[in-house]
């Protein structure tokens, strides 16, 4: 069942994810099952001021509709004329941050001096568990240049770190250079994995993706068109 809906919302719309991550990419492709998608990587610079959000989660929502509105555009200047016999495209675009219990948000770190500084605070100094909060935008494109954000939607997974993690495990795993270039600077599929004592929420949420809700989105979609899955 699951197979034929993919199949069947493939059939209806060239599916783009807006993202260079590859963890999301295999979220959608292997484990969704979406056997064709196209990348295209955000022109968006992630550079919304956030104090200026009271509520962190809003910086979040606002970061993916602007990667969103960024690939539209984008799409708008490399139109072809060849390409209006194609399907409507699916934009999914997604941004994923961390927060902790102080309302700070953490995204990629870039830095290990400053990962390292976040895996002992995450650790050690906090006595919540922090939020992991992906926001998703999906957006209808057609071919004459008309688009329309058809979803906007968050996702949430509590996420608790172990305080016993040994200080020089935190400090080899900086070294590793795994971890710079994610949300928090750790990967829930990675070696960091055994700072985690355990989640609260969607596991692919952590990753970069959340699977049920996207799936869901891309699903709504198909039944506005009118297709039958089944």
């Amino acid at each position: 069942m699951i197979n034929r809906v993919i199949e069947s919302i493939v059939s209806q719309f060239q599916i783009v994810l807006g993202s260079s991550s590859e963890r999301r990419y295999e979220i959608l492709q292997q484990v969704m099952g979406v056997p064709q998608i196209t990348i295209m990587k955000p022109s968006f610079e992630e550079d919304l001021n956030k104090s200026e959000f009271s509520n962190p989660v809003n910086y979040v929502i606002e970061t993916s509709r602007h990667k969103a509105l960024g690939i539209v555009n984008d799409l708008k200047d490399n139109k072809t004329t060849s390409a209006v016999a194609s399907p409507p495209k699916l934009i999914v675009c997604a941004d994923t941050v961390v927060i902790d219990s102080q309302g700070n948000i953490h995204e990629k770190p870039q830095y290990k001096e400053i990962q390292l500084k976040n895996l002992k605070k995450f650790c050690y100094e906090l006595n919540e568990p922090l939020k992991v909060v992906t926001a998703v935008t999906v957006v209808r494109w057609n071919h004459s240049g008309d688009y329309e954000i058809r979803d906007t939607f968050t996702e949430e997974t509590k996420l608790y770190m172990d305080s016993q993690t040994p200080l020089d495990l935190l400090e080899d795993y900086v070294a590793s250079g795994e971890g710079t270039q994610v949300a928090g600077g750790f990967k829930i599929q990675g070696a960091s994995a055994v700072f985690i004592k355990k989640i609260d929420g969607d596991y692919y949420n952590v990753v970069g993706l959340p699977l049920n809700k996207t799936f869901q989105a891309l699903y709504r979609e198909l039944q506005n068109t009118g297709t039958s899955a089944i």
